[in-house]
């Protein structure tokens, strides 16, 4: 129970990556700042054309480190899909042999990374779309019957449940669909709806468990980060001096890191739906 949000720590290479990920803010930041700020100072210094050209360059410098991570969050869901299992026991044997899992980071390929994240992006808005079109459709088919037949389906009593329970399924599916892009790396394999019922029809207990901790776990860091902003907000009102900056600095950092913190445990519970030979 307590393993997706421990795992990380007994990885020989954890300080590495997680650094790395730390790193990737400044790095890409700095720049930005610095565009940002020559922007600002000369807004006439160059062409029209080539100010667009930096106010593009400088949104995908502040764009780059969030999906990086989120490129390596999908990578490491991968490999967690594919983990091997390794035995563990006493030096001086005693009857008692445990399994673990052998679990390979992901390469610190910046480019490849960011290229990862915007394939997530794109994955997760065509995932959007059947229950987009859903709902439009349902819509649709209201106004249609409204307007020339003088009726409407949302006038039977059990299309509303219908339209609900049609809503919930895909939403339950959504882990599944999720575990099946990260394990096939292609962003249309969130439509393979046949792939997401076994997942989740095969392995309901280990899938349901996974996805409440999935949803209880985010729903608790949400809260926290958004209780701190909400204090952040209030002391603002109350006082606005360097001291303040370097707490919202420091602030800013620590949430940061609670973002990293939270890739592992994120991957950890979607990798893990389903057993290892799936992937």
């Amino acid at each position: 129970m307590i393993q997706p949000f421990i795992w990380m720590f007994k990885h020989k290479d954890f300080k590495e990556h997680f650094w790395y990920l730390a790193g990737i803010l400044i790095k890409f930041f700095i720049p930005a700042i610095i565009l940002s700020i020559f922007l600002f100072l000369f807004p006439n210094f160059l062409q029209i054309n080539f100010q667009i050209a930096l106010l593009i360059l400088t949104a995908l410098l502040f764009a780059a480190p969030f999906l990086c991570l989120q490129g390596y969050m999908w990578k490491l869901t991968e490999n967690i899909i594919s983990r091997d299992w390794d035995i563990v026991a006493n030096s001086v044997y005693n009857g008692k042999i445990k399994q673990v899992y052998k679990i390979e980071l992901p390469e610190l390929k910046t480019f490849r990374l960011i290229w990862r994240g915007i394939a997530s992006v794109v994955a997760n808005i065509l995932m959007a779309i059947p229950l987009i079109m859903l709902l439009l459709i349902s819509g649709f088919i209201g106004a249609i019957g409204c307007r020339f037949f003088n009726m409407s389906v949302f006038a039977n009593p059990a299309y509303p449940y219908a339209l609900i329970g049609a809503v919930l399924i895909y939403w339950f599916l959504i882990p599944a669909f999720l575990w099946n892009y990260a394990n096939r790396d292609s962003v249309v394999a969130v439509w393979n709806l046949r792939k997401a019922i076994y997942i989740a029809g095969n392995y309901t207990g280990k899938y349901i468990l996974n996805s409440t901790i999935f949803c209880i776990f985010n729903f608790i860091i949400s809260f926290f980060i958004s209780l701190i902003q909400t204090i952040l907000s209030f002391g603002q009102a109350l006082t606005n001096t360097a001291f303040l900056f370097v707490i919202l600095l420091l602030i800013g950092i620590i949430i940061y890191f609670i973002y990293i913190y939270c890739i592992y445990v994120d991957a950890y519970l979607l990798g893990t739906i389903a057993p290892p030979h799936e992937g």
